[in-house]
């Protein structure tokens, strides 16, 4: 059953939360022209490098998200125990959005910037939707499996 379809959507999922590891979440500039970026490792001088305000808890959840869609590939024997993960999951990724806000109306704030949000805000929705197609898929095999143990 790992060849099946949800299996494609759950790795999409972990590719797109994993990516976002690596991409901006916003940029920010001051009143005096200097330029910030916001990853999910903290808001840093884009010139210096320096770390102004860490985001370790974004950093965990994000993490954990993807290795969770990860994770939950490798139970396709466990049907059940892969839908409570993708819920699971889904949940997570859902608690990724009011963090983010904080720290980002924080790190506005602090520096006194205006900021532009990047497009890698989005990708928690994008995997949100690609967990719920899995999770439906999964429950599809689970009836598919009791529909054939009635016939026995």
């Amino acid at each position: 059953m790992i060849q099946r379809i949800q299996t494609v959507y759950l790795f999409l999922s972990t590719a797109v939360m994993a990516s976002m590891l690596f991409l901006p979440l916003a940029e920010m500039i001051d009143a005096t022209g200097q330029f910030y970026v916001l990853d999910l490792y903290g808001l840093k001088e884009a010139e210096k490098g320096t770390m102004v305000l860490p985001l370790m808890p974004l950093t965990f959840l994000v993490s954990v998200a993807a290795a969770v869609s990860f994770i939950t590939i490798f139970f396709y024997r466990n049907r059940i125990m892969q839908l409570r993960l993708c819920i699971f999951n889904i949940l997570l990724q859902i608690g990724y959005y009011p963090l983010f806000f904080y720290y980002y109306y924080q790190a506005r704030n602090q520096i006194e910037a205006m900021a532009d949000i990047k497009i890698s805000v989005v990708f928690p929705v994008i995997s949100i939707i690609l967990v719920f197609l899995a999770t439906r898929n999964i429950r599809k095999d689970e009836l598919l499996v009791r529909s054939y143990e009635r016939l026995r």
